[in-house]
């Protein structure tokens, strides 16, 4: 499976938002870094920041490795919009988020 980079995905990259995150706030790049964040636009689409890895994908879940723990999102039509090395963009119906250590 073959996943474009687009324009939107780009605004959105954890790299040009924690850079912003950082000079307005004074904490270094190196300790926001490793937090993960999570954007929900209804329950039609979500952001993630901070993901190491995709450990499932399939129609109705995603399960993703993040940080300290594992994040599933449960759903219909699930699919990733768009992937870059440390988020994604989630579209579909979401119906649960579970979130394990």
């Amino acid at each position: 499976m073959f996943f474009k980079r687009s324009k939107k995905c780009e605004k959105k990259s954890i790299v040009s938002n924690l850079c912003k995150i950082a000079k307005k706030t004074d904490i270094p790049l190196d300790i926001i870094r490793d937090q993960t964040h999570y954007e929900m636009n209804s329950n039609k689409e979500i952001i993630v920041e901070g993901c190491k890895g995709i450990l499932q994908y399939e129609e109705n879940i995603v399960k993703l490795n993040m940080q300290n723990m594992i994040t599933v999102f449960c759903g219909r039509r699930l699919s990733i919009k768009c992937l870059t090395e440390d988020s994604l963009i989630i579209t579909g119906f979401v119906t649960s988020v579970e979130f394990s250590v």
